[in-house]
């Protein structure tokens, strides 16, 4: 058996209140960057995987779109969104009758994923429901994607566009 106090998990996946709250700030702060230069913070996922920010805005159009964009959420919002998503997960487990190791894994994939990233960058419904498919696929519960999606009424596309995005968070 490996042993815990040399393991990649130990070095990697271990943080203190004090880390986390530094990785929420800078993917916070990362999001309200793409906020003042693009207009926008939510990233495009492509069916290959890949991820980009709409072309920035130039200065002239900029000034006259300020009052129209949206205002950047404060780190205490996004933690309310992820909470609020984190018990959505648990509600969709439960509807589709999966396991709790599913649950469970699911959890903290999703957890993991907004440990880089900003809600204000990918929409939590989206990841939370890759997350879901990709702990599924961890469990060997065998869930295809267009039954997760036809059973919770969304496109199916997004859950395998995001899914190499979750798992590489």
């Amino acid at each position: 058996m490996a042993d815990f106090t040399t393991s990649t998990h130990r070095a990697n996946w271990i943080f203190t209140p004090q880390d986390l709250k530094e990785k929420y700030k800078d993917a916070n702060k990362r999001a309200k960057q793409a906020l003042e230069k693009y207009g926008a913070t939510r990233m495009e996922v492509d069916i290959d995987g890949s991820f980009s920010y709409a072309e920035p805005q130039n200065d002239a159009k900029d000034n006259a779109d300020k009052h129209s964009r949206p205002k950047a959420l404060k780190i205490e919002e996004e933690q309310l969104l992820r909470a609020f998503y984190e018990f959505k997960i648990q509600d969709v487990c439960d509807a589709f009758k999966f396991p709790r190791k599913i649950q469970a894994t699911a959890l903290i994939y999703f957890k993991r994923f907004y440990l880089e990233w900003s809600v204000m960058e990918h929409h939590p419904k989206n990841i939370m429901l890759t997350c879901i498919y990709a702990a599924c696929k961890a469990e060997e519960n065998h869930v295809s994607a267009e039954e997760l999606g036809k059973g919770i009424e969304q496109d199916h596309q997004m859950i395998l566009n995001n899914e190499m995005l979750v798992l590489q968070a």
